[in-house]
């Protein structure tokens, strides 16, 4: 009997662990989908597009750029703080939020590191 329920007692809490790590699970997805599905959090794999056009709002404290998924589809991003120190350098961009309307909310933007890309051969200094 205390075999039967300790195991009932541990599925209890493996069933709880999972139902929380859920709500914390975000999926790998392009503009379109996160779109499909406002509110919900995505992370989406994109790069910096129309640089001219991009611009820090002081009113709002919010850096505006639109940027490009890896399937072609465009979108306005907002990311709440002015724009990230070496996100200049970055050659692809990977933006954590959610989309509203046409604009994706970027709560975090991790940068991918261009010289993580470079041929092993390659001469160039950093």
């Amino acid at each position: 009997m205390r075999l039967l329920t300790g195991a009932v007692a541990v599925g209890l809490l493996l069933a709880l662990l999972l139902w929380n790590l859920s709500g914390e699970l975000t999926i790998y997805a392009d503009f379109q989908t996160a779109a499909a599905n406002p509110g919900k959090t995505y992370h989406v794999v994109a790069e910096w597009i129309d640089r001219e056009q991009s611009y820090y709002d002081p009113a709002q404290d919010a850096f505006w750029f639109k940027a490009q998924d890896s399937v072609g589809h465009t979108s306005w991003v907002r990311y709440p703080d002015p724009k990230p120190i070496n996100f200049d350098a970055a050659h692809k961009v990977v933006l954590i939020g959610h989309q509203q309307d046409t604009v994706f909310y970027a709560e975090k933007i991790l940068m991918k590191c261009p010289s993580k890309y470079k041929e092993e051969g390659s001469s160039a200094s950093l």
